[in-house]
């Protein structure tokens, strides 16, 4: 009995093909819908080739799954083949992960919404490939981006100048690791005793590389 494909191990496959940047020259994001409304996957062979091999509960999931792995995959394709498959070999090889890369960007793929979130991951992944930032710290974002509000992580990126955010900050954002509360100033009552404070927020870290290398 022949064994079927494994849809983690075709998805390091794609993200390594010499053929990637084809997708940026041949498809579009108006393609593709015209493409899953015919129903036709094997019209876009790097992406038909994981989705045709993934289980999906109705067409409604595979056609959403389709645009978030395009999404996700258009971010990287500007990257030498060389660089993609040199990474993913050395992350996989590693054994500190409990799973391989195929397998964790399948999972976070499934299950965040459809917005702007796969390409944010992507930005992400392309950023780890070139080794700005580390695989775990990927994991770390991509933890957060999966879990936090879409037009939460819109607001952040047109509301901070790189270091402090504007007043305004809701409880989610400073929850979510990417803001943080620094006191600035106390307020002094006539005997100087303090009565009150003020707080700037401020990016995290964490926050600063999510949008240094996942909004722009």
């Amino acid at each position: 009995m022949e064994q079927k494909p494994n849809p983690h191990n075709q998805l390091e496959s794609v993200i390594k093909d010499s053929k990637l940047p084809e997708l940026a020259t041949e498809y579009s994001e108006i393609l593709i819908d015209a493409i899953l409304d015919e129903g036709v996957l094997k019209d876009m062979p790097l992406v038909g080739s994981v989705i045709g091999i993934v289980k999906f509960t109705n067409s409604i999931d595979q056609h959403f799954m389709t645009k978030k792995l395009y999404k996700f995959l258009f971010q990287l394709h500007k990257i030498p083949s060389e660089k993609r498959i040199k990474k993913i070999e050395e992350i996989n090889s590693s054994q500190k992960y409990s799973c391989s890369v195929g397998e964790k960007i399948l999972e976070l793929l499934d299950k965040i919404d459809s917005e702007g979130k796969p390409e944010i991951l992507g930005k992400l992944f392309k950023a780890v490939i070139q080794e700005k930032i580390d695989y775990l710290t990927y994991l770390r974002l991509a933890h957060t981006v999966k879990n936090i509000f879409y037009y939460d992580l819109i607001w952040l990126s047109e509301n901070n100048d790189g270091q402090l955010v504007n007043e305004g900050v809701n409880d989610p954002l400073l929850t979510s690791g990417l803001v943080g509360i620094n006191i600035v100033d106390d307020y002094l009552d006539a005997k100087k005793e303090i009565i009150g404070s003020k707080s700037l927020s401020q990016l995290t870290e964490l926050g600063k590389i999510l949008l240094e290398f996942g909004m722009k």
